[in-house]
């Protein structure tokens, strides 16, 4: 079969590859349609963040490898011992890493909490491939009331069901988003599903602004125009939000903000107010965490996924009541265009792009 493998930082081949084989607990998945996390390309580009010092030793020992492309939808061709809830032609997205079964919240039942099972595209080969070889544990059955690329775009939303969730956020809360990306428009668009009060989307381009609007948003600020911090203090009558969610921090390689919206993050929050951190900061990132601390600002990162809480999304989906077909901005046909791909979501205000862009691998 045709696979990208990465060979080093900025260095990527497809190549042929042996098929894997099928074993017990897993399925073999034919890839339909996959895309890239901002992530993975800020890893393939060298940049600090997230876990680069995992890719970097990985490529060292092992290059090249099927690193990257946990967000895809794809068939089910054949299925391991042992797997029932998945079945031969279920259309199938991932929506967690597997558990290892073997650390202390594991064995005592809390296998959803574990963070050292396996991850695709980085300890699973990723899906910018054929076919792919995953544990049935991390997949989930899509119905056909959700296209491909609304499929392919999920895991996203997914995890972002779990922030909010892990959050805390109560009905009538004032919400600001900051950065209206795709996980950006995914919490404004939960925010008004969940009953929250006021929400306001923070971002600097006025036509995803303009669509935060059509998704939920009461209030739009464009950070260019206007001081974000003034105007939610000022459309929350000088008391602050009650939970922000940071979505716009990151490396400046990829056009975002650094830590300067989570500084501003804590300036509009109330006291003991909620932030939580959405966007990868860069490994070396430093902020004074005195305002944190004497205010009593809770401050928290990602939330864990349940099942429960990964069907919930689908079902936002298929109702129609979260919409992801507006992000999607770029589809590109056949596995060659995997580069171009990587161009497009490393560049979004280049090219205009909102949802990674997005390859269609096999129909």
């Amino acid at each position: 079969m045709k696979a990208w493998r990465i060979y080093g930082i900025r260095d990527m081949r497809l190549d042929d590859v042996q098929m894997p084989e099928i074993k017990p607990g897993w399925v073999l998945v034919k890839v339909r349609m996959v895309q890239l996390s901002i992530t993975e390309v800020a890893h393939f580009q060298g940049s600090s963040v997230g876990a680069q010092a995992d890719v970097e030793k990985l490529l060292e020992q092992k290059a090249p490898l099927q690193m990257f492309g946990h967000e895809f939808c794809g068939n089910v061709i054949e299925v391991g011992e042992g797997v029932s809830h998945i079945k031969v032609r279920d259309r199938v997205i991932f929506w967690r890493r597997a558990s290892c079964h073997k650390c202390a919240l594991c064995l005592a039942g809390y296998e959803w909490l574990c963070h050292k099972g396996p991850l695709l595209g980085l300890d699973i080969p990723g899906c910018l491939a054929e076919y792919t070889l995953l544990p049935a544990e991390s997949l989930m059955s899509i119905p056909n009331t959700i296209t491909d690329s609304e499929a392919t775009a999920m895991q996203p939303l997914v995890g972002a069901v779990a922030d909010f969730y892990a959050t805390g956020v109560e009905m009538g809360d004032t919400v600001v988003v900051l950065g209206q990306g795709v996980m950006g428009l995914n919490f404004t668009q939960l925010s008004r599903v969940r009953g929250t009060g006021k929400i306001i989307a923070v971002d600097v381009r006025d036509d995803i602004l303009a669509i935060s609007r059509r998704l939920g948003a009461d209030i739009t600020i464009n950070a260019r125009k206007s001081d974000p911090v003034e105007a939610v203090i000022e459309a929350t009558e000088g008391v602050g939000a009650d939970v922000v969610f940071e979505c716009a921090g990151g490396s400046h390689q990829q056009g975002l903000s650094g830590t300067k919206t989570l500084i501003q993050a804590i300036k509009m929050v109330r006291d003991q107010g909620k932030i939580t951190q959405i966007a990868m900061l860069e490994t070396n990132a430093m902020l004074e965490i005195s305002p944190i601390n004497l205010r009593g600002i809770q401050y928290r990162g990602f939330g864990s996924s349940t099942r429960k809480l990964a069907q919930y999304a689908i079902d936002l989906v298929a109702s129609k009541r979260v919409q992801l077909a507006p992000l999607i901005t770029h589809v590109l046909e056949g596995l060659d265009k995997v580069p171009e791909a990587f161009e497009i979501t490393g560049n979004k205000a280049k090219y205009g792009a909102i949802n990674p862009a997005q390859v269609v691998v096999a129909r």
